[in-house]
C-alpha cells in the first residue's frame, strides 16, 4: 500500500479503530518510541488561484509520533491533538514499511475501512444533491 493511500486512510479512520489495529503489533513486538506522541503546530501553505502566489493561511494543530518496529521506522503527523492515536498510527507506518506477517491482516483492515469511507462520502454526497438548487429552473418566465 502506497503511503499517501495509507495516511488518506488513517486520517478519516476513527481513532479508536486505529488503536485497535495497533494494539497486537504493540503487545507482540518490541517497539522503541523514537519521538514521543506530542502536539505540534503545522503551517498551512495555501495558493491565491488568481496570482498563482502561496501565502500562509495560519496554523493547525496537530498531534505526531515516531517509533521504530523491527528496524523499520514509523511516522505520524495527524490533524488534531489526539496523541494515542498518533502513536498508533506511527505502530502501523512502521509495521507497513518492515512487512511483518502482521501486515497483510491490518492491509485487508485497512481496505475495508476504505471502502466503508467511500460509501460514507456517497451517503454525504446523495444528502447534499437532495437540496441542490438548479438556477436554470428558476429562470422561468410567468
Amino acid at each position: 500500500m502506497e503511503p499517501r493511500r495509507f495516511s488518506k486512510i488513517i486520517e478519516k479512520c476513527l481513532a479508536e479503530r486505529v488503536k485497535e489495529l495497533a494494539r497486537p503489533i504493540v503487545e507482540q513486538h518490541q517497539v522503541t518510541v523514537i519521538r514521543k506522541p506530542a502536539k505540534t503546530l503545522v503551517m498551512v501553505r495555501m495558493r491565491e488561484t488568481v496570482a498563482k502566489a502561496e501565502f500562509y493561511l495560519g496554523e493547525l494543530l496537530a498531534a505526531e509520533a515516531m517509533v521504530e518496529l523491527e528496524g523499520a521506522k514509523g511516522f505520524s503527523l495527524l490533524m488534531g491533538d489526539d496523541l494515542d492515536k498518533a502513536f498508533s498510527a506511527a505502530v502501523l507506518d512502521a509495521l507497513r514499511r518492515s512487512q511483518l506477517p502482521q501486515w497483510e491482516t491490518v492491509r485487508l483492515a485497512l481496505e475495508r475501512e476504505e471502502e466503508r469511507q467511500r460509501q460514507e462520502e456517497r451517503r454525504e454526497i446523495c444528502r447534499h444533491n437532495a437540496s441542490r438548487v438548479q438556477f436554470n429552473t428558476l429562470d422561468v418566465e410567468y
